[in-house]
């Protein structure tokens, strides 16, 4: 086997028949990469011993072992996306290919679709490893279970949830709808003190005022048509451990004085009651209201305001850290499918391209609530910019034009020069790949860089050069 260049893949080729063997090994190299052939499935789980392939293709009518059998063998054993080869297209055994762990399927006599296969499953490996790299990240620097990101602002907003976590300070925690608000402050509560004690979770803009207020203090029996016995309230719950105030905005000014003494004296009477009831929890506010404006007109308290303001947390939408939308995507997309049952969707460069684009003004609830309808109605299938909602792919509901620079306000300049550079680069690279039939050396000298670096900014921007094949320069090479 010849060593393969530092711009190139190891693609290690499972295939018994000697002719289609050699026909693999020319696809992949015209692809650019270098294969590494086995004529058995023993022959290639050997190999694995000393080989480290990018992705692996394997035959579906093995001599030694059964095509399914052999796929999920591969799947679990190669730590590399397995795509499922046959000598003719069927779908029923594409179908059944990626229930037993492919990522792709291909007619070996369709070079384009095995080419196309290989980048996309090189694509969803580099997505995975940067996927599990930022986890890992993220829990060796603030030992988070639950957050993944590798946004310069979402990192700010870890450092100072490691900060105030371990005291007892007042937390309030501001956003927009659905940009994780409620996982910032587990967050907290998992890295204080009291992450032995119960975290209690309470939306204040659900109850109108009276049932507010016995959610959250409690009543006694006959305080009120229906209180048949006494209940506790979240602060009683919430005892020794963190209370989650959730939309505090919404709140009355009546229940809003009672919070205030609360949080002042940290004792309350039940709803009817007389008896004070001493408490000791620690307040974590959440709100989507700008409460400086609510202020100032009068519909929120500004010493209720100052007490909760202890320690702010500001999250950004999702529309101003758009380099966490592949991560989350692949984070949503596997969560579900193994929830489900289910394989994830391969997400096409098109679609990628108006998912990055589209503005979420719902935030990172609406992109988790996508990635279920997508891995419901495009089970281990590509998902193509056509299958996206027209929200989506309208240029003008998206927010953005192709090309167009996203400033954000709450940026440096240099963030912002950095980020607009990027924008520049991957609409540049789309342009040639897509006049160069996404060929990948005609694209470099194009572009005027190496095919290395070519390589590493596709992978970058998500860009699948499979995707841009049959385009108009494609000569099929």
């Amino acid at each position: 086997m010849a060593v393969r260049s530092a711009d190139s893949a190891l693609v290690l080729v499972v295939e018994s028949a000697a002719d289609a063997r050699r026909q693999l090994d020319r696809i992949v190299r015209a692809a650019g990469h270098e294969a590494y052939l086995a004529g058995s499935a023993a022959e290639g789980l050997s190999a694995l011993q000393h080989v480290t392939p990018g992705v692996v293709l394997v035959d579906l009518d093995l001599a030694d072992m059964p095509g399914g059998r052999a796929l999920t063998v591969f799947a679990d054993r190669a730590g590399a996306p397995v795509v499922a080869v046959s000598e003719v297209a069927d779908p029923e055994r594409a179908i059944d290919a990626m229930r037993h762990g492919a990522v792709d399927f291909a007619a070996i006599s369709d070079r384009r679709r095995v080419m196309g296969a290989i980048e996309r499953a090189l694509q969803e490996g580099t997505s995975r490893h940067s996927l599990d790299s930022a986890q890992q990240a993220v829990r060796d620097s603030y030992g988070f279970k639950h957050l993944v990101s590798q946004s310069p602002r979402m990192l700010e907003v870890f450092d100072k949830v490691q900060a105030v976590a371990s005291t007892d300070a007042t937390v309030l925690v501001r956003g927009e709808t659905g940009t994780g608000k409620e996982l910032i402050a587990r967050a907290i509560h998992e890295r204080s003190k009291r992450r032995t004690q119960p975290m209690i979770s309470v939306n204040c803009g659900a109850f109108t005022e009276s049932l507010l207020e016995s959610e959250l203090f409690g009543h006694e029996k006959g305080s009120f048509t229906g209180a048949s016995g006494r209940r506790e309230g979240v602060f009683e719950m919430a005892h020794g451990g963190t209370l989650f105030l959730d939309e505090l905005g919404e709140t009355t000014l009546n229940v809003q004085v009672n919070l205030l003494r609360v949080l002042e004296e940290f004792r309350f009477r039940r709803v009817g009651g007389r008896d004070l009831v001493d408490v000791d929890v620690r307040i974590v506010a959440a709100t989507n209201v700008r409460l400086e404006e609510a202020v100032s007109e009068g519909r929120f308290r500004q010493d209720l305001f100052y007490r909760l303001n202890v320690f702010p947390i500001e999250l950004p939408p999702l529309r101003e850290r758009s380099e966490d939308i592949p991560l989350l995507m692949r984070h949503f997309l596997d969560e579900i499918s193994e929830e489900y049952e289910l394989d994830p969707p391969v997400v096409s460069a098109e679609a990628l391209d108006a998912i990055l684009r589209y503005r979420w003004p719902g935030n990172v609830r609406q992109l988790r609530a996508m990635c279920e309808r997508w891995v419901i109605v495009r089970p281990g299938q590509r998902l193509e910019r056509e299958h996206l909602p027209s929200s989506m792919t309208d240029i003008r509901a998206a927010g953005t034009m192709p090309g167009t620079m996203a400033i954000d306000d709450h940026q440096t300049l240099k963030d912002n020069t950095t980020r607009v550079v990027e924008q520049l680069e991957r609409a540049y690279l789309y342009r040639q790949l897509r006049r160069n039939g996404g060929h990948l050396q005609r694209t470099a000298d194009a572009a005027g860089i190496t095919r290395r670096t070519l390589y590493t900014k596709m992978k970058q921007y998500g860009l699948d050069a499979g995707d841009f094949r049959g385009g108009p320069a494609d000569g099929g090479s």
